[in-house]
Parts: C-alpha cells; sequence; structure tokens
C-alpha cells in the first residue's frame, strides 16, 4: 500500500525512484494488501484496526509467561490452579475442593429429587412405534442424579428413540421415581448384575437401529444424540460413536480415549477447557467411554455385545471398541455430541472403581497382547500420536484463515485442497496464521469436522506450537508467499521445528508481478530489472520448501527457470452448475467481487469501469446496461457509485439468481496474480465474460471464442454491448467457456492431481 503521507510517495517529482527502494515498496505493499484483502467485512474489523494487534500482543505475552512458568514445578503447578480457575470462571460459580464440589452437586440434585417426588408430576418418555434409537439406562441407586439424566433426555432427546431402563436392585428412591415415569421400558432385577450384564439385556429387547449407551449420572446436551447419529451413519465403516463429555464443573472429562501398549488407558484431554481447538474436531480413537456410547443394533448382536468376563464393569467398552477394530470398524469422537457427566457416581466412589479398573485391565492385556503389540507406549511425548485411533498420517497446513469462500483470494481453492486432504485419511491440522479469531460454528459450516483448527495462537504462537508438535508432522503444507516468509524466518532460527516434516510451498499466486502492474498504474516508474528482482525475491522464498505447488503452468514455470526441481500445478476444482440459458429474460451485466479496501483489484477494477466504460456503453444500451454488484463493498465505495446505472447487492451466499438473471459478466481487472477463480465460476454457471487480457492470459482461453477479451474503455464497452444483443456470439462463448472450465476445473482431474502431488511429495 502506497503511504499517501510520505513525500517519498507523493506527486509527480516522486515517481522516480532507485530499484532498491521499489523493490522495498513492493514487498511492503504485497504484504499488506494480501493481509487487507483477506479480512471479512466486520464491524470490528473495519472500525478497530488496533484490536488485531492488541490481541498478537496479548497472545504474545501469555506464551512467553507460559514458557516461563513450565519451567519450574511450582509454575507448573501455579498453571493448573489458573487453569482450573478459568474453567470456573467460564461455567459459573463453582467451589474450590474437587470432592466438596461433588457433594455439592449431589445434594443440589437430591433436592430437585425432593421437590419432584413431592407434588404429582410425571416424566413422560418418547412414546415411538419404530424408534431410530434406543437409549439403554442402566440404574444403581442415585436416583437424583437419574431424574436429572431423564429430564435432559426429555428436553435434548430430538429424533424417535426409546428408553430401556434396567433397574439393578436400587435401594434408595429409585423405585419411587420409576413409579412416576410414562412410557417406559423397565426391566427390574432382583439382583445387582452390574453394569455389562445390565447393557446385554436391555440390547436384547433393543427395537432402534442405533442402541445408545449412557450413564445415567450423565445428562444429554442440545443437538447431542442427533450430533452422534448423524456421525455413525455418515459412514459404513464406523462402529461406534463417542461424545466430548464433560465434568460438572466444567472441565473435560475426556475427547475420546488412548489405549497405551501396557494396557492402561488416558481419557485425551482430561481436565482441560473443553474448547481447546485440540478437543473441538472430529477424529477416530481407540475407544470412547460408556458413559455415552453409539453403535449399531446389529453389530453390537453380532460382537455378542460386552464381555461378561469384563462384569460388573469397566474395560467392557475398552475391548469392544478393539474388537470392532479388529472387524474393520472404527470408532470415532465427535464434539458436537456432549454430555455433562458426575462421574463415578455409581461404582462405589474412586476408590472401589480404581480396584476395578486395574482387575480388568490386567485381564484386557492378556485377551488383546496381539492388538497392544502395535500401540504406542505410554508417554507425554506420544500423546499427540496416540490421541487418533489407527493409522494416519499427520499434515499441517499453515494458511491465513479458515478458507471461507466468500472471501475469495485463493480460498475456495484452500478449502478444496483441506477436504480432499481429509479424504486421503491425512490427519490435517490447520493453522491460521493471520486471522484466527473465527468462531467454531463458523469453522465448521467452511470446513470437514475432520479438521483440527487452532484458533487464537496466531503468529506470536507459531514458534511455540510447531516446538509443542515437533516430530508428529509428516507434512507441512505453507500457503502465500507472507506466511512462507515467517515459517522460512523461524525455521532459519531453529531447523528442529520442522523435524521430519517435509515442507511443502503452496505459492497460490506470485504477488510480485501484480504488484509492478499497480505500481505502474499509479505512476510510479518500475524498470525491468526491478520487476525481475522483485519476482526473484519472492520466488526464493520457497528455499526451505522441498516442493512447490503453483497454481498455472505460468508460474510454475518461473520456479522451473529459478532451479526448483519439485514443482507441480494445482488449480481450481469446480462442478459445473450451468443455469438456463433463457436469453430473452436476462439483462445487465454482473460483477463479483470483495469491495473492501481501496488498494485491491477488485476496488480499482470497479472504479475504473464504473468511471470509464460504464458512460460509453448507456448509449448503446440505454435501457439495459444495469450492473449488478455482489460481494462485501465499503460504504465509500457504495456511496461514491450507487444509484443510477449501479445496483449494489452485497454479500450473498448464493449467486445462483444473479448469474440466472444477467446477460454478461465483467472482470475488469488492471492488475491481478495466480489464476481468476471468478471468471471459471461465471462460465461454470453459464455466463458469459468480457474480461482484460491479463486474465485472459492467466486462463489461457482465447479471444472471441471462451471469451471478449479488452483493455480500452472504448474497447471494453464495446464487446459489453456485441456480448450482450448478439445472441449467437453469446451461445457460442457461452458453451466455449464452459467446456474450457469443464476441461481445466475437473473435480476429479483436480483430486488426481493432488493424489499425485502428495504420493510424490
Amino acid at each position: 500500500m502506497v503511504n499517501k503521507s510520505d513525500p517519498e510517495t507523493t506527486g509527480p517529482e516522486s515517481n522516480d525512484h532507485s530499484a532498491d527502494e521499489l523493490r522495498a515498496l513492493g514487498a511492503r505493499a504485497r504484504a499488506l494488501q494480501q493481509r487487507m484483502a483477506q479480512v471479512e467485512a466486520s464491524r470490528q474489523e473495519r472500525l478497530s484496526p488496533p484490536l488485531g494487534l492488541v490481541s498478537s500482543w496479548l497472545i504474545a505475552c501469555k506464551l512467553t509467561v507460559g514458557r516461563i512458568l513450565r519451567r519450574s514445578a511450582w509454575g507448573r503447578a501455579l498453571l493448573a490452579r489458573l487453569r482450573k480457575t478459568a474453567v470456573a470462571a467460564a461455567s459459573g460459580p463453582q467451589l474450590e475442593e474437587p470432592e466438596f464440589d461433588r457433594e455439592a452437586q449431589r445434594q443440589a440434585a437430591e433436592q430437585l429429587l425432593d421437590q419432584f417426588l413431592a407434588t404429582e408430576e410425571r416424566l413422560g418418555l418418547p412414546a415411538v412405534v419404530q424408534p431410530r434409537v434406543t437409549i439403554i439406562l442402566v440404574f444403581y441407586n442415585q436416583a437424583a442424579l437419574s431424574l436429572k439424566c431423564l429430564r435432559s433426555m426429555g428436553e435434548h432427546v430430538d429424533l424417535a428413540a426409546e428408553i430401556i431402563i434396567v433397574d439393578n436392585a436400587s435401594s434408595d428412591r429409585t423405585e419411587q421415581l420409576l413409579d412416576r415415569i410414562d412410557n417406559d421400558r423397565i426391566i427390574a432385577n432382583a439382583d445387582n448384575l452390574g453394569f455389562v450384564a445390565a447393557v446385554n439385556q436391555a440390547a436384547n429387547l433393543a427395537r432402534g437401529d442405533h442402541l445408545l449407551l449412557l450413564n445415567n449420572d450423565a445428562e444429554l446436551t442440545p443437538g447431542a444424540l442427533d450430533a452422534a447419529v448423524k456421525t455413525l451413519e455418515s459412514a459404513d465403516d464406523i462402529g461406534a460413536v463417542g461424545a466430548r463429555i464433560v465434568l460438572f464443573d466444567g472441565r473435560l472429562q475426556e475427547a475420546g480415549s488412548i489405549i497405551w501398549s501396557d494396557g492402561s488407558c488416558t481419557g485425551y484431554g482430561r481436565g482441560e477447557h473443553p474448547e481447546q481447538p485440540e478437543f473441538m474436531f472430529r477424529r477416530d480413537v481407540d475407544y470412547c467411554s460408556g458413559a455415552f456410547m453409539l453403535t449399531p443394533r446389529w453389530l453390537f448382536g453380532e460382537l455378542g455385545g460386552f464381555d461378561t468376563v469384563y462384569s460388573p464393569a469397566y474395560y467392557e467398552e475398552t475391548d469392544y471398541c478393539v474388537r470392532l477394530r479388529q472387524r474393520g470398524f472404527r470408532t470415532v469422537y465427535e464434539p458436537s455430541a456432549m454430555i455433562r457427566h458426575f462421574e463415578f457416581a455409581s461404582s462405589g466412589g474412586f476408590a472401589a472403581a480404581g480396584e476395578l479398573q486395574h482387575r480388568h485391565r490386567e485381564l484386557f492385556r492378556r485377551r488383546q497382547r496381539e492388538f497392544l503389540r502395535h500401540q504406542h507406549s505410554r508417554s507425554d511425548g506420544n500423546l499427540l500420536a496416540a490421541r487418533t485411533g489407527g493409522e494416519h498420517r499427520h499434515l499441517l497446513v499453515i494458511d491465513d484463515r479458515v478458507p471461507h469462500a466468500s472471501l475469495g483470494a485463493g480460498y475456495p481453492r484452500c478449502r478444496e485442497i483441506l477436504r480432499q486432504l481429509v479424504a486421503m485419511d491425512f490427519q490435517v491440522t490447520l493453522y491460521p496464521l493471520q486471522f484466527s479469531g473465527d468462531g467454531w460454528p463458523a469453522v465448521y459450516e467452511t470446513l470437514p469436522p475432520e479438521v483440527e483448527v487452532m484458533l487464537d495462537r496466531g503468529k506470536a504462537g507459531l514458534a511455540d506450537f510447531l516446538g509443542e508438535r515437533r516430530g508428529l508432522y509428516e507434512k507441512i503444507v505453507v500457503s502465500r508467499a507472507s506466511n512462507m516468509e515467517i515459517v522460512g524466518r523461524l525455521l532459519k532460527r531453529d531447523p528442529s521445528l520442522g523435524q521430519g516434516a517435509e515442507i511443502v510451498y503452496d505459492a497460490e499466486a506470485l504477488m510480485a508481478p501484480r504488484e509492478v502492474q499497480r505500481l505502474r498504474l499509479i505512476g510510479h516508474s518500475v524498470s525491468d530489472e526491478t520487476a525481475t528482482t522483485m519476482v526473484a525475491d519472492e520466488i526464493a522464498l520457497a528455499a526451505p520448501a522441498k516442493s512447490v505447488i503453483a497454481v498455472s503452468e505460468s508460474e510454475a514455470g518461473q520456479y522451473r527457470q529459478a532451479g526448483y526441481k519439485h514443482v507441480c500445478v494445482l488449480g481450481h476444482s469446480l462442478p459445473m452448475s450451468l443455469t438456463e440459458a433463457r436469453l430473452t429474460h436476462r439483462a445487465g451485466l454482473l460483477f463479483v467481487g470483495a469491495l473492501r479496501h481501496a488498494e485491491s483489484p477488485n476496488v480499482d477494477s470497479l472504479n475504473w469501469f464504473c468511471a470509464n466504460v460504464l458512460p460509453l456503453l448507456e448509449p448503446q444500451l440505454p435501457d439495459q446496461a444495469l450492473l449488478w454488484v455482489a460481494g462485501d463493498a465499503s460504504s465509500d465505495l457504495v456511496a461514491r457509485h450507487a444509484g443510477g446505472r449501479v445496483r449494489f447487492v452485497g454479500r450473498t451466499d448464493d449467486l445462483g439468481p444473479l448469474y440466472s438473471a444477467c446477460r454478461v459478466f465483467i472482470a475488469p481487472t488492471r492488475f491481478a496474480a495466480g489464476i481468476p477463480h471468478k471468471v471459471h465460476e461465471a462460465a461454470a454457471h453459464g455466463i458469459p465474460v468480457v474480461a482484460t487480457s491479463i486474465l485472459a492470459g492467466q486462463l489461457g482461453w482465447h479471444l472471441r471464442d471462451e471469451l471478449l477479451v479488452a483493455d480500452e474503455p472504448g474497447e471494453f464497452a464495446a464487446c459489453c454491448a456485441e456480448l450482450h444483443t448478439d445472441d449467437a456470439l453469446w451461445q457460442h462463448i457461452r458453451d466455449r467457456a464452459a467446456a474450457a472450465v469443464a476441461r481445466d476445473c475437473a473435480p476429479n482431474l483436480f483430486t488426481t492431481r493432488l493424489h499425485e502431488i502428495f504420493k510424490s511429495v
């Protein structure tokens, strides 16, 4: 960005600069443009730019303090206490001592039971003829907690479900509670048969497609069951789904569980905040707790249910998930399925539970000796590798932000790359380097739920993150020049941060040529020698990478000429979505693009078109020269151009109606890098394009075949008018452009190339 207040960059006398000055100016402008073009048009980002700097500073301070504290025993103890305080603050007032807190929770539940039994109120459970899910509850005392569990199901079971309750000879007020339940299916055992036998007993009577095993000291949260069922039914090889289990004091109990080679188990994330990034993505796990386990009824029956050697309880679900894997089925952790859990309420407390667990661990070790041979040995250093069950390769992607398609700027391509990498069975982590403050719903509206997204760490936290995960990743993919520059500096300072990983540089687009074009447009004298040097400087950023991914053959050629041996081309993936031709119903021009910052190519091109082309076009199309503009737009731009012949429609998730209604798509871009995806998208929807020669060259498309091309205002206006009035030409351009998109952006071609790239890497 040119600094308007800098005397060295203003006025006619400043147009002649040294090569070094122009290179520095270009590098600074390139970085700022790329950063600014990728900011969402939120009120906070428009009105409060300093907040980003403050946020980065606070993150850096937090990470520095954390590093210092972790160096000593007292520091680690302090960190643990601070985490506990933070969790308590997030989840409401909590009592300080865990045991006292548990007793307070019990007393509160008992009071609720007193109030319930003192009235005539009844609990009406779902009455369904064809249940999709059978929920199995095993009661052994704890009537008060059971009441809370049942009420949560009444509030949050959002699909056809039956509930089977097995009462294992409770001696408290459970019988009184059961007398108040309608539409119940209750099995009353004369003796306490234990959890394992009771579950098998209920499963034999179940009618649902799936079984949900739910502890009676647990509470469902909104959407939990529906999320688990959708996950279970999303793939034929999923045999069980587990939940994100949160303790009543707000801490995490587990986000899936790990089985170590010695037969011991770890609930991943225990004691941490449940919304940390590490716990918010879906993944395969070794097993999930029987406190919440969803599994197909037929599969549970075929495996003989829980193995009764683990009666009365503990390790039965561990063994079950191992047997699932041995049959070719996966166990999946689903973070959107969340329950709150009291824990150990029906096992006689911590001491009794610990004794049972130890005894059954030894039994499990003997019975699953071969399975355990392939598990990780128990250590903190193996935690990250062991948290994902089965065979997966770990891959890290570093980009500016979560790639929401509406942002343009190469983000739709990045999103598709991430989706494909997940499908290739990589365990993918995305690290948003520049903008990392998205909310979780927005993140997973854009990305597959299997992608781990490291929010809220940013540039300040990258070195620590790479250090924490040193040796984990097989590949580290860095997208965009500004991010590669940051990563390159870190690796130069500490090469061990990339230990064991192959660095892949996804250049996305060469920005230096675009910057040269921009500087020349605004009046700077940039020599060919300086332009060549600017490009060379950007290409040199790829030095730490073993391979380079370019978006076009022309840009790939520049990397090859610079001496890079492993250079691949990966363009865009775009399915065809041809709208109906309906020429008699089409009229007007369409412009699509984010219009948030004055220095962006989109703003420049729209300003140029409105000022120079539209006035020439109006006499040629007196009744039809209406221009529709879709995309985020700054208020200044709207105020300058709105009204008359220009209509701003803002950010639009579905452009289909505009593609169907308009006659001509315009792309009057005067400086650009990479591949113009907007032209691909317009052609894929069947609307012909008038573009500049810069874009035609990037596409490799031909004049009057796949598109019309013009650079001067009069020529551009004439092309728009001709395409608007000549039906035969319109149909020809539409057909040929659609064929070009099908050739260049076929999803199967994209998939094949991506497989080839990562196979060769």
